[in-house]
């Protein structure tokens, strides 16, 4: 349920700088998608505002933006990023960390979609609909203490968010709690410098000892990527898997 705008204030001055920073870059994202979507922004993180622009796909504008924001760009880019097929994990129980106020996982068909963000109800309040998902299980707590059952999830799958954890060591430990044994797990990491809402410096030796006791969890793919010309030069993308 949607917090009041009491709720909100309270809630939001009891957040950290690092959290209140973070919902700041999503209310920026949300203007910075309508106005992709209207053809006011010709791309966004090198994708072209789609054609027809202006034509709601839904009555309100904004969540017409995120929708095809998501469809053109969020999925797609999940999906290469994890180097994985849309029909991976059919039937599966699946839980995405630091999913975002997009559950981008919901590219996975015929999945039961998990998202996990500490920051959930916060961005239903500066204009991040729910309501096109209706399939998918919202659940705001922080991936350090996660209020699942251990072994509940079939998969776990995080894209650029492990770095926004305040600690790397317990969150790797409570995704190994939930995993199922022989269960699957791919993250997409980033590596760079520590930032305001990225505070990590993570590498391989940190993530292989991190997730010791996931067997068969490696590197995979490395990627140097950089979205903007504000991040010069690229950074360090690496997917690990045990799969």
């Amino acid at each position: 349920m949607m917090q009041s705008e009491s709720e909100f204030r309270k809630g939001f001055n009891k957040l950290t700088d690092k959290q209140r920073a973070e919902l700041r870059f999503w209310a920026e994202e949300l203007s910075h998608y309508v106005e992709w979507y209207q053809g006011r922004r010709r791309t966004l993180y090198k994708t072209p505002c789609p054609e027809g622009n202006g034509q709601n796909v839904v009555p309100q504008l904004h969540v017409s933006a995120i929708l095809t924001w998501a469809k053109l760009h969020q999925c797609p880019k999940y999906l290469h990023d994890l180097q994985l097929t849309k029909d991976a994990f059919r039937g599966l129980k699946v839980l995405d960390v630091g999913s975002g106020p997009i559950p981008s996982a919901t590219c996975f068909e015929g999945a039961d979609i998990y998202a996990l963000d500490p920051l959930a109800e916060f961005y239903e309040s500066i204009g991040y609909s729910r309501t096109p998902f209706p399939d998918v299980h919202f659940c705001e707590a922080k991936a350090e203490k996660m209020p699942f059952s251990s072994h509940f999830f079939d998969v776990v799958l995080s894209v650029n968010a492990i770095d926004h954890v305040d600690d790397f060591e317990q969150t790797a430990a409570e995704i190994s709690r939930v995993l199922k044994p022989g269960g699957k797990l791919a993250m997409h990491v980033h590596y760079h410098p520590a930032t305001e809402c990225e505070p990590l410096e993570l590498n391989d030796s940190r993530v292989r000892t991190a997730f010791s006791s996931v067997k068969g969890f490696a590197p995979c793919h490395r990627s140097q990527c950089s979205f903007t010309n504000d991040v010069l030069p690229p950074e360090e993308f690496v997917l690990w898997r045990n799969f």
